[in-house]
């Protein structure tokens, strides 16, 4: 009898455990009607002890002065044979906290001894992380979207984020350079936006892309002189050589408010083109691999029932917001 309770009160204590390692069910605006994300990208974790405190401790400082509703990183996360043991760091931070996140993979994420699809299953049963649905049958691996749902409404979705894998080296002969986004995740991409437009009574809900590779179009976004831009340009775009369309379609669909991409570690500008942001988080490894920008990640706030978000870099050791801005009327130049 007394070998049963114990075992009772073991098992009754172990699913409590479980319990508090469960992500929330649902992403909701908060009670203001915001939902705030932060994004790190190009974390490089390896084996270099003293780089990868660095990141630990940038997370920490930023999440807790944050306090974010949801964390994404943005690919080129581990550079190491261990990537478990790298995600179970991370994840045991965000859940003490319980805080959700999600992630998409890089260029390098899977140059070591775990392949693309193995690392997004070992994220996937990472505590708190909320990429339960994830797109099987096209390219790529890890291509999901969240649903955020109201503040008071958890029936209806109200916005919505995209997470895109941008794969890795191009696989085509004679098309030298990084990968793209294949055909299947455009058409992916466009059955989600029209289905959550058809629910939404045809209204497009506000939407944010995360990627890592840049799409081309980043370039032209820069270089336009419709709208205004915030942040730095230190090298030319590392984009695929390849245009698939994916943007052309999200024009269409009507859906998407900004990109934010990572890859390019000293570029964190956000510029606009035909009225879609197209932005850099700041890169949060332990050392810019190139470059002298200090670590840090990106804020973006959206706005319940709103085409709108502020977005901010928050940098290691800094306070301050740099190059503050909000979608659209930052971008807009005065007549």
């Amino acid at each position: 009898m007394k070998k049963n309770i114990i075992l009772s009160i073991a098992t009754i204590l172990m699913s409590l455990c479980i319990q508090a390692q469960e992500a929330p069910k649902k992403l909701n605006f908060d009670k203001n009607g915001e939902f705030k994300i932060v994004q790190f990208t190009d974390m490089h974790l390896g084996h270099d002890l003293e780089k990868d405190n660095i990141v630990g401790d940038m997370i920490k400082e930023l999440i807790d002065s944050e306090k974010p509703n949801l964390v994404v990183f943005t690919g080129d996360n581990t550079t190491m044979d261990e990537v478990k043991q790298a995600w179970d760091e991370i994840a045991k931070e965000l859940s003490k906290r319980k805080i959700p996140w999600t992630a998409v993979l890089g260029n390098h994420d899977d140059e070591h001894a775990v392949s693309r699809k193995n690392i997004i299953e070992i994220i996937r049963q990472e505590p708190y992380c909320m990429m339960s649905n994830v797109e099987q049958g096209i390219k790529g691996e890890g291509n999901h979207v969240l649903p955020i749902y109201g503040s008071t409404n958890n029936a209806k979705a109200t916005a919505l984020l995209y997470c895109f894998d941008t794969n890795a080296y191009s696989k085509v002969k004679g098309v030298k350079g990084y990968d793209w986004l294949g055909l299947s995740q455009v058409n992916w991409y466009t059955r989600e936006s029209r289905k959550y437009t058809e629910q939404n009574n045809g209204q497009p809900l506000p939407a944010l892309a995360f990627i890592h590779i840049p799409l081309p179009e980043y370039t032209q976004a820069w270089e336009s002189l419709d709208s205004k831009r915030y942040g730095d340009r230190n090298e030319k775009e590392c984009s695929p050589n390849v245009n698939s369309g994916m943007f052309v379609n999200m024009l269409e669909c009507g859906d998407v408010m900004g990109m934010f991409a990572g890859h390019d570690h000293v570029n964190d500008y956000i510029a606009m083109l035909y009225n879609v942001a197209f932005a850099y988080g700041r890169a949060s490894g332990g050392r810019n691999t190139y470059g002298d920008k200090t670590p840090g990640g990106r804020v973006i706030v959206l706005k319940e029932g709103k085409r709108e978000f502020d977005t901010w870099i928050r940098e290691k050791g800094n306070k301050d917001r740099i190059n503050a801005c909000t979608y659209p009327g930052s971008f807009l130049k005065e007549k």
